[in-house]
């Protein structure tokens, strides 16, 4: 088990050391702009080896800590992944050489063995070599599973005890439930808005760029929730949907590469004179307010497009507006049409144009667990 007995998917104040990284999965997983951003910052000539071990270092920390807790990553040794799944090892990792300059790293699960190789040109820090060797007691390890006994190791660190026991401890009984990450309190962690070099992209209007890191980081979020999984934290162990803060919490988890790097202000719940806003991000002189709203009432969804939002942004100046809509019950086209119909029927030419993004939330079932089609011989 992890630090203090927190899981590393539950720490508000996640610090993970990295000294290994598989550069190529994890820009994988990123965004348009995040991609941008990576490279910027990996590619930044630095004076010294030491800052430059520092940069990648921190740049794989915040990119790790993103997915373990915007994906609630769970401990291997505990629930046993899948063929596929995304998963941290908290513990020992051993690793021995193969010859040839390779090596066979291997984790201890219940009723396996599973391992990965080592890639010497994946070493971000000059003690990678050190630490990968031999019983590394202390580890902390993404990995990938891709076969019954086989995984992609895609990060190694190490991760440093949590400074606050207390507040990740209240964190887990909060809304969520037991076993669900609250991603509304993981999101309250700030210590990672230091970590991130500036990164300036030229010749980039202020509305321009933040229209961009916005329209990255919710596609970025939609993309999660519906293709890899990240519907199942958005519901209790019952099957109930959760707050709305559910949401939000995991869109501020996916925008921490961009806007932190971007140096782009991000407010939860900022009263401008016309209520509170769920977020209103500001780029210097830009400004854009995002509203998010469940699709439990149709006519609650009208209102916070054709009224809601346009009032807030009205009293914020903001020159953009994004209209998150999540889908829990009904069918995303459904909502589209409707949202379509009502902005060119109800179209204010005086308001800045919002833009309005629909998420498919609903439940998904397993594929072990779906019915088989007819005409198929057992």
């Amino acid at each position: 088990m992890a630090w203090n007995e927190i899981p590393a998917k539950d720490d508000v104040n996640l610090m993970f050391q990295p000294y290994y990284a598989r550069a190529n999965i994890l820009y994988s997983l990123l965004g348009p702009m995040e991609k941008i951003i990576f490279d910027a910052i990996a590619s930044n000539p630095d004076t010294g080896a030491e800052f430059s071990d520092f940069r990648k270092s921190a740049l794989v920390s915040v990119t790790i800590s993103q997915i373990i807790h915007s994906m609630a990553l769970r401990e291997a040794t505990e629930i046993e992944p899948e063929i596929g799944e995304w998963f941290v090892h908290s513990g020992i990792t051993t690793y021995r050489p193969l010859g040839g300059g390779h090596k066979e790293a291997s984790i201890s699960l219940p009723s396996r063995t599973i391992t990965g190789m080592v890639r010497d040109d994946c070493n971000i820090t000059a003690s990678a070599s050190v630490n990968m060797d031999g019983h590394d007691e202390i580890s902390l390890v993404v990995g990938r599973l891709i076969s019954y006994s086989k995984f992609d190791l895609v990060v190694a660190g190490y991760r440093e005890p949590s400074p606050n026991v207390a507040k990740i401890r209240q964190a887990k009984i909060l809304e969520s439930g037991p076993g669900v990450a609250d991603l509304a309190a993981l999101a309250s962690g700030r210590h990672w808005a230091n970590m991130l070099p500036t990164v300036s992209l030229a010749d980039a209007a202020d509305d321009d760029l933040l229209a961009v890191a916005m329209l990255d980081t919710i596609f970025r979020f939609r993309g999660a929730i519906e293709e890899q999984g990240g519907w199942k934290l958005l519901y209790d162990d019952t099957g109930r949907v959760l707050h709305e803060r559910q949401h939000q919490g995991m869109f501020q988890i996916f925008s921490r590469l961009t806007f932190g790097s971007l140096k782009i202000h991000l407010e939860s719940n900022s009263d401008h004179g016309s209520g509170p806003t769920d977020f209103t991000a500001r780029l210097n002189n830009a400004t854009a307010v995002i509203e998010f709203k469940k699709d439990d009432k149709l006519q609650e969804v009208r209102h916070g497009i054709l009224t809601q939002l346009p009032m807030y942004m009205k009293s914020a100046q903001a020159s953009q507006g994004y209209y998150v809509v999540m889908c829990h019950r009904r069918d995303p086209d459904e909502v589209t049409a409707i949202l379509k119909r009502e902005s060119e029927e109800n179209f204010d030419p005086n308001c800045p144009e919002i833009k309005a993004v629909i998420v498919d939330c609903r439940r998904r079932i397993s594929a072990s667990k779906a019915p088989t089609r007819s005409g198929i011989a057992d």
